[in-house]
């Protein structure tokens, strides 16, 4: 898989540059070959091409033809190139030679001294419409289309589209809230069962019923004390349990007196 890669990459490039064959050379040892401004950094060589530069090692190069630069002559040729026509040629010779950021520097310095000059806008990829010069989204959107997610539509569709995730997000919206009641509902069952647990396992006494109650310390001292809250009248019989009615035998073990 890797050669075959090297070998499309090599292809584009070759493409790419083909029309720059007076520009320096740098054949690789695998075959590889790159066209474009060479120059030596120490145990490396530099190739720059107009859209990028790449390096290499020595030892992987295995000549270095050198030609006529094309980024000079497109220097040389620039200081002649004064009027709008001149500039015209040396984009388009930029262009041949693949020198296409050059070429596009041109095109828009053009459009400085005549923003409707018609090559130099087709060439920035500009469309003519109802007397406007437009470009990609612009142009989209004085032909009615509409962006939606990175697609253009038309109206009726994107209108349809959005329509159809309104829906979707209400729905979405509808079942979360009705999950989170669910959940609030059970969290609230589950804590009502742990409650009547806790009082199923607690002694049926009245202190546990009723809770405690702050008293007063006595002789006016500064602190209380807690005691047990006295439950509701009636709640409990008027004879403690400790004193029996008289007439009933008594409880306790042999040889024990109350």
């Amino acid at each position: 898989m890797r050669p075959v890669m090297l070998f499309v990459r090599t292809l584009a490039l070759s493409l790419a540059l083909s029309s720059a064959a007076l520009a320096d050379e740098v054949v690789l040892r695998n075959g590889s070959s790159f066209t474009g401004l060479v120059r030596e950094e120490g145990d490396r060589i530099v190739v720059e091409m107009d859209f990028g530069t790449m390096t290499f090692k020595k030892v992987d190069v295995r000549s270095v033809s050198k030609g006529n630069d094309p980024y000079s002559e497109f220097e040389t040729r620039s200081k002649a190139a004064t009027d709008i026509k001149g500039m015209l040629e040396l984009a388009g010779w930029a262009r041949g030679k693949g020198l296409g950021t050059k070429a596009m520097e041109l095109y828009r310095r053009i459009l400085t001294l005549d923003p409707d000059q018609a090559d130099a806008r087709k060439a920035l990829g500009y469309e003519k419409f109802n007397g406007q010069w437009l470009t990609n989204d612009e142009l989209m959107m004085a032909r009615g289309f509409v962006k939606v997610n990175g697609r253009w539509l038309t109206k009726e569709m994107a209108q349809r589209l959005l329509a159809q995730d309104e829906l979707a997000r209400q729905e979405n919206d509808r079942i979360e809230l009705a999950k989170r009641i669910a959940d609030q509902r059970h969290e609230q069952e589950m804590t009502r069962i742990a409650l009547e647990r806790l009082d199923s396992e607690r002694p049926d006494r009245w202190w546990w019923k009723y809770g405690w109650a702050y008293g007063a310390s006595p002789f006016c001292g500064p602190a209380g004390y807690l005691l047990p809250a006295l439950p509701p009248a009636g709640s409990l019989p008027l004879t403690p349990p400790s004193v029996l009615p008289l007439g009933q035998p008594s409880t306790l073990p042999p040889g024990r007196s109350r």
